[in-house]
């Protein structure tokens, strides 16, 4: 059964992500998002507060914390801005199949080096391509081993600090013929020969950068190798069961900062001579914002809880993603409704909540993805289900087949 009451550490952690947030984030959004580029100054930041590269272990010079302890920080972070939480947290994404995979020893010669300097630094979970983004397990970017070396061809696109990062998790078919059973995971280093492609243009999350990665003859060591040969498919997939939750800790932010500024909004402004907030109407939509609210955080907690405790959370994950990023979607559409005029102009800021909150629908898969996941889980728990009703098989077709207690 899940702790709700935190650690110390946990609670300080929290309580750092939320001053970090209120001083640096929150009275910037505006700005930042319109500035349309990763706020470097911000995550160099974020990165001395000790905020970012959260789940690297202390072997590798990580701080060494659990996916539950991230969800604090995206959580607190999201609550700002969902591009800087998205900026900020991004490094968690990227080094997250090296978590899964890779040895102590590479991430001691990759990643240690990448964390432990004075600047920040950043990798990019290269994933995505044109034609394969919902559909993993078709890309088509190549990896061929040559004597020592594996030389890396291909595209990726929409690739989160792609445009700033150091390092690349690169997911790459090693033999089509096999498909999904082909693809690796490799590390591969900006200076290795890696270019940055098209940046794209964004309606929202604009303090993020998403880019498209080229790969031509890039060259690199055996070693950068991760895990098995065949395995990387696997490899994306348990990732991603681990990383939703972080999308949609980001996403619990996001909500509660619709409620608190709906609400705010609600005790100032009169209307008919009375505070809005005393309308049954408005009062109703601040209920069900809050419950949003509190679901997403609660769904959210306990994925992370779950992978934390080294059980399956596949369905709980995908579920954490979709409720949570579609409340937040839900929320800030309200809370522009219950502001009016002043929710719809770009000054007072509730537009870049709004867009914000749309991109975490589509990214770390889609809703309808996550859905299908959920879907999938369902059918294979249906096999294994005894109700307490047993259905007649046999004439289920038919129109007069019956339903009888077992």
């Amino acid at each position: 059964m899940v702790d709700y009451n935190l650690l110390p550490y946990q609670k300080e952690l929290q309580d750092k992500a939320v001053a970090f947030t209120k001083e640096h984030i929150t009275p910037y959004a505006v700005e930042l998002d319109k500035a349309d580029e990763i706020p470097m100054d911000l995550l160099q930041k974020a990165y001395e507060a000790g905020l970012m590269n959260l789940h690297v272990p202390k072997e590798a010079g990580g701080p060494g914390y659990n996916l539950l302890d991230e969800t604090f920080v995206s959580e607190a972070t999201g609550y700002g801005d969902a591009g800087c939480a998205t900026s900020i947290m991004c490094n968690n994404l990227a080094f997250a199949p090296l978590m899964v995979d890779a040895t102590i020893e590479q991430l001691q010669k990759y990643i240690q080096p990448l964390i432990t300097g004075e600047k920040v630094k950043l990798g990019a979970f290269a994933l995505t391509e044109r034609n394969s983004g919902s559909d993993a397990g078709a890309t088509t970017t190549m990896a061929e081993k040559q004597g020592d070396e594996w030389i890396i061809n291909g595209r990726k696109c929409w690739i989160t600090n792609a445009a700033k990062a150091d390092l690349f998790t690169v997911f790459a078919q090693t033999d089509p013929k096999l498909g999904y059973k082909g693809i690796a995971v490799f590390m591969v280093p900006k200076d290795r020969g890696v270019e940055i492609g098209h940046i794209e243009n964004k309606i929202g999350q604009r303090a993020s950068n998403q880019a498209e990665v080229i790969f031509e003859n890039v060259h690199i060591p055996e070693d950068c190798l991760v895990g098995e040969v065949g395995k990387g498919f696997h490899n994306a997939m348990k990732t991603l069961d681990k990383t939703r939750a972080g999308i949609a800790a980001i996403a619990a932010g996001v909500c509660q900062r619709c409620v608190d500024e709906a609400s705010r909004f609600s005790i100032t402004r009169k209307s008919f001579g009375s505070k809005i907030a005393k309308f049954q109407g408005i009062g109703f939509m601040l209920a069900d914002m809050q419950g949003r609210a509190l679901t997403a955080q609660q769904t959210t907690r306990y994925a992370a809880w779950l992978a934390d405790n080294n059980m399956r959370n596949s369905t709980e994950s995908a579920i954490a993603k979709v409720v949570a990023s579609d409340n937040a979607m839900q929320n800030a559409t309200d809370a522009i409704q219950i502001m009016g005029g002043y929710g719809y102009a770009e000054e007072y800021g509730m537009g870049v909540i709004f867009r914000g909150a749309k991109l975490l629908q589509i990214y770390e898969g889609t809703n309808q993805i996550n859905r299908l996941v959920i879907m999938g889980n369902l059918k294979k728990r249906a096999k294994t289900l005894n109700t307490g009703f047993k259905l007649n098989y046999e004439g289920i077709d038919a129109p007069d087949h019956t339903w009888a207690p077992q």
